[in-house]
């Protein structure tokens, strides 16, 4: 089932993004982190569970623009799978998931960053109609 998290799934997002940078000193997500983004109507965290056990989790945010109109876009980060349950559809379903809800909202397109060293990912994200060559990314740490 995929549902938007809650301030109780902190471990076990904290589990899964020690997946996604396991070397990582600063991060620190906190319970009341989930929920302001909870209540944010542009900002989504989306987990996949079974059986009460969180196998999966991406970040949507919406934004607003004027380059087209009315047309917000998207932009997905911190898309990660339990190392034990890739290959099971996981991700398909989280990206569908957050596909449908952005057609819904009338989007005009979806982005996403993928650190460049994970090639694996990125043939995941270009099966999942993502093509990583018509931009590049940037990003400056503050």
């Amino acid at each position: 089932m995929i549902r938007e998290a809650e301030a109780r799934d902190q471990t076990q997002l904290f589990e899964l993004y020690k997946m996604l940078v396991p070397r990582s000193k600063k991060m620190n997500v906190l319970e009341e982190q989930i929920e302001k983004i909870r209540q944010d109507p542009n900002h989504f965290l989306f987990v996949y569970e079974n059986d009460g056990e969180i196998l999966g989790t991406v970040t949507l945010n919406i934004c607003l623009q004027a380059l087209h109109g009315d047309r917000p876009y998207a932009i997905t980060e911190n898309v990660v799978v339990h190392e034990q349950h890739r290959n099971n559809q996981i991700g398909q379903k989280l990206f569908k998931y957050i596909e449908e809800y952005c057609k819904s909202m009338n989007c005009h397109r979806i982005m996403l960053l993928s650190n460049s060293t994970r090639q694996e990912a990125h043939r995941f994200f270009e099966r999942e109609g993502f093509d990583g060559s018509v931009s590049r990314g940037f990003k400056k740490y503050l």
